[in-house]
C-alpha cells in the first residue's frame, strides 16, 4: 500500500519539477531579449546624442559662433520633415513585418548620418580654403563669415540639412517601432495586458530605457565636447575648419552603432515568437468607425490626427508635445546661445551632461512614485514640478547680473529635468496601456509629428530672431507652452482619472 503512494508522490514531484524548469526556461528568452533591447538602445542613443551635439557645433562653427541661423534652419528642416511624415512612418510600422521595419530604420538612419558627416567634413574643410570673391550682403555679413557662403558651401549645407532631416525622421520611426510596439509585445510574455505583472514589467523596462537614454546624453555630449574641443576651442575665427576631421570620427561611431543595433534587433525578433505573428497590415479603424469624430471631420483634420485625438490619453500626449516648444533645454538654441555668451565647448558639454544626470535621477523618482501612487498622479505632480523649475529660469530674464542670471538659467533648466522625464515616462506608459494594438504605430507616429511641430515653432522663432541677444523671446514662448501643458494634463487626464482607471480594468 505504501509503495504506490510513494511512487505517486515521486511522480507528482517530478511533474512539479518539470513545470518549474519549463517556466524558468520559458522566461529565459524574454530576459535575453530585454538585455539585447538595452544594448541596442544604448548604441542607438549614444550615436544619436553624439551626432546631434556635434552637428550643432559644426553648424555654429561655420558661422564662427556668431549666429544661430544655421542651427535654426536645421531645426526647422528636421522638425518639418518629422511633422509631415511622422504619421506615415507610424503607418509603415503598423503595416510591415516588425523585423523588416526595424532593420529598415536602422540601416537607413545610420547611413544617412554617415553621409551627413561626410558633407560636414567637406563644408568645414572648404571654409578654410575659400577666398573672398564678392562683397557680401548685409544679411550674409550678419550670419556668415566674409566669403564663406558660396555655391559650393550652399550645396553642402542643403545636403547636410536633407540627410540630417531624413536621419531624424528615421530615428523617430525606429523609436515608435521599439518603444510603442516591440516593448508592448515583449510585456505580453509576462502576462495579459493590464495585469499588475505586465504594468510592473513595462514600468521597469521604460525606466531602464530612459536611464540608458539619459546616460547617453550625459556621456556622449561630454565626450563629443572634449573631442571637438581638442580640434577647435571656439575662440579662433577659423570657420570651423579645425573641426573637419572630427566630423569623420562621428561618422565612424554611427557605423559601429549600425552593426550592433542590427545584430541585437535581429536576435530579439527570433527570441520572441509573438513578434513574428504580424506579417500583414494590422487592422486600423476607418475614420467613419471612430467615435466622436464629426467635429474633427468638420474642421478637416487628417485621419491620423483624428484617430489620435479620439484616444483617451490624447490630452497627455498634447501636453508632452507642447513641452517641445520650450527652449529652456540644453538643445540647439540654448547650446548656441551659451557658446555665443563665451562659454567654452567643453563647459557646454559638461553642463549638458549634468542636466542629463539630474534627469537620470527622475527615472528613479518615477519608479519610487509609481510604486506608491497611480501613474496619473505621477504625471500630474511631475508636470507641475517642471513648470515651477522653468519659472526660475524664466526669472533670469529680469536679472542683469551675468553670474546670477546664468546661474538661475542653468540651475532651473537642470532641476526641471526631473519633472520632464518623470512626465515623459508617465505619458509613454499611459499610451502603451491605452492605445489599441492596431494603431500603436500610427498614434506613436502622430505623437512624433506633434512633438516636431512644436519644436518647429521654436526654431521658426529663432529664424525670425536669429540674433542670440533675442534669446529671451524663445524663453517666453516656451514658458507659456509649459503652462498650457499643465492645464491640458490637469483638465484632460487628471480630472478624468477615475474613468480611465475603470476603462483600464475592463480591458
Amino acid at each position: 500500500m505504501a509503495l504506490p503512494i510513494t511512487h505517486q508522490h515521486t511522480r507528482s514531484m517530478n511533474e512539479t519539477s518539470e513545470l518549474i524548469t519549463r517556466n524558468e526556461t520559458d522566461g529565459e528568452p524574454l530576459k535575453k531579449a530585454r538585455r539585447l533591447l538595452y544594448v541596442s538602445h544604448f548604441f542607438a542613443q549614444f550615436s544619436e546624442a553624439a551626432w546631434q551635439f556635434a552637428l550643432i557645433l559644426f553648424l555654429a562653427a561655420f558661422t564662427n559662433y556668431q549666429s544661430l541661423f544655421l542651427i535654426s534652419t536645421y531645426g526647422v528642416a528636421s522638425g518639418l520633415t518629422i511633422f509631415l511624415l511622422g504619421a506615415q512612418a507610424g503607418r509603415f510600422v503598423d503595416g510591415s513585418n516588425r523585423l523588416f521595419a526595424a532593420t529598415f530604420f536602422i540601416w537607413t538612419e545610420n547611413l544617412s548620418v554617415v553621409l551627413a558627416t561626410i558633407l560636414c567634413y567637406l563644408l568645414l574643410h572648404h571654409s578654410s580654403t575659400e577666398e573672398e570673391t564678392a562683397v557680401p550682403s548685409s544679411w550674409e555679413e550678419g550670419n556668415f563669415p566674409v566669403g564663406a557662403l558660396t555655391p559650393w558651401s550652399l550645396s553642402l549645407l542643403i545636403g547636410i540639412h536633407f540627410w540630417g532631416s531624413v536621419a531624424s525622421l528615421l530615428d523617430a520611426g525606429f523609436l515608435v517601432a521599439i518603444e510603442r510596439d516591440w516593448v508592448v509585445i515583449l510585456s505580453q510574455e509576462v502576462g495579459p495586458k493590464g495585469s499588475p505583472k505586465t504594468q510592473k514589467w513595462l514600468s521597469e523596462t521604460n525606466v531602464m530605457m530612459k536611464q540608458i537614454d539619459l546616460s547617453c546624453r550625459i556621456v556622449a555630449p561630454a565626450l563629443a565636447g572634449l573631442v571637438l574641443g581638442a580640434f577647435d576651442d571656439s575662440q579662433q575665427p577659423t570657420g570651423g575648419s579645425d573641426l573637419a576631421s572630427a566630423a569623420l570620427v562621428v561618422g565612424a561611431v554611427n557605423v559601429a552603432a549600425l552593426l550592433v543595433e542590427y545584430s541585437c534587433t535581429h536576435r530579439i525578433y527570433h527570441l520572441i515568437p509573438k513578434l513574428a505573428e504580424r506579417t500583414h497590415r494590422a487592422p486600423v479603424p476607418f475614420e467613419s468607425e471612430l467615435p466622436n469624430n464629426k467635429n474633427c471631420r468638420r474642421v478637416g483634420l487628417p485621419s491620423a490626427l483624428t484617430i489620435y485625438l479620439n484616444q483617451d490619453v490624447a490630452w497627455a500626449g498634447l501636453g508632452l508635445a507642447l513641452l517641445y516648444l520650450n527652449a529652456l533645454t540644453f538643445g540647439g538654441l540654448m547650446t548656441g546661445y551659451l557658446a555665443w555668451r563665451g562659454m567654452r565647448l567643453e563647459t557646454v558639454g559638461i553642463w549638458r551632461g549634468i542636466s542629463a544626470a539630474v534627469g537620470l535621477c527622475g527615472t528613479f523618482v518615477f519608479h519610487f512614485s509609481v510604486n506608491r501612487t497611480t501613474l496619473i498622479h505621477t504625471g500630474m505632480w511631475s508636470i507641475l514640478y517642471q513648470f515651477c523649475c522653468i519659472s526660475v529660469s524664466f526669472s533670469s530674464l529680469f536679472v542683469k547680473d551675468y553670474l546670477t542670471s546664468t546661474s538661475l538659467l542653468i540651475g532651473g533648466v537642470c532641476c526641471s529635468r526631473v519633472g520632464l522625464w518623470v512626465f515623459d515616462i508617465s505619458v509613454t506608459q499611459l499610451m502603451q496601456q491605452y492605445i489599441p494594438a492596431g494603431i500603436r504605430g500610427q498614434v506613436g507616429g502622430t505623437q512624433q509629428s506633434l512633438n516636431a511641430f512644436f519644436q518647429l515653432l521654436s526654431f521658426a522663432l529663432a529664424l525670425l530672431f536669429p540674433n542670440p541677444k533675442e534669446f529671451h523671446i524663445y524663453v517666453s514662448a516656451g514658458y507659456c507652452a509649459a503652462g498650457i501643458a499643465v492645464v491640458f494634463f490637469a483638465g484632460g487626464i487628471y480630472a478624468k482619472k477615475d474613468a480611465l482607471l475603470r476603462a483600464d480594468e475592463c480591458t
